[in-house]
This record gives structure tokens, sequence and C-alpha cells, in this order.
């Protein structure tokens, strides 16, 4: 599994798509991102924490993921 590009400690749980290469976040930089008003929105769920992201992202952040 890989390891968070950010904090190089945790293990990712999701894959950002949007940049190139694909970054891998761990739930907890994830958060970060959300709470500073820079979501991952095109994301890859690498593992079951994924769905911790997931709810942090429809709770705290106004972006709307992009539709079809």
């Amino acid at each position: 599994m890989p390891i968070c590009a950010e904090c190089r400690t945790a293990e990712a749980a999701i894959e950002d798509l949007d940049v190139e290469p694909p970054q891998p976040w761990c739930v907890g930089c994830a958060t970060t991102l959300v709470s500073a008003g820079d979501p991952v929105l095109n994301y890859l769920a690498l593992t079951g924490d994924a769905a911790d992201y997931s709810r942090a992202l429809s709770r705290r952040s106004t972006a709307v993921l992009p539709f079809g």
C-alpha cells in the first residue's frame, strides 16, 4: 500500500487523480485539505478508510462533485 505523499508516515487511503502523477493521501492529510477549502474531489479509494474521507468531504465541504 502506498504511503501518504504529504506526511510520509501514514498509509494512503485515497489517490488524487487530478494531478500527474496521481498523489496518495492519508485520511488525516486529505481531511486537512477539506478544512482548508481545497478538497480532493476526483479520487480513487485505496482502503476502507476512504469512507472516512468521503464522510468528511460531504459534511465539511461546499464543493460540488462533478456529475457524469
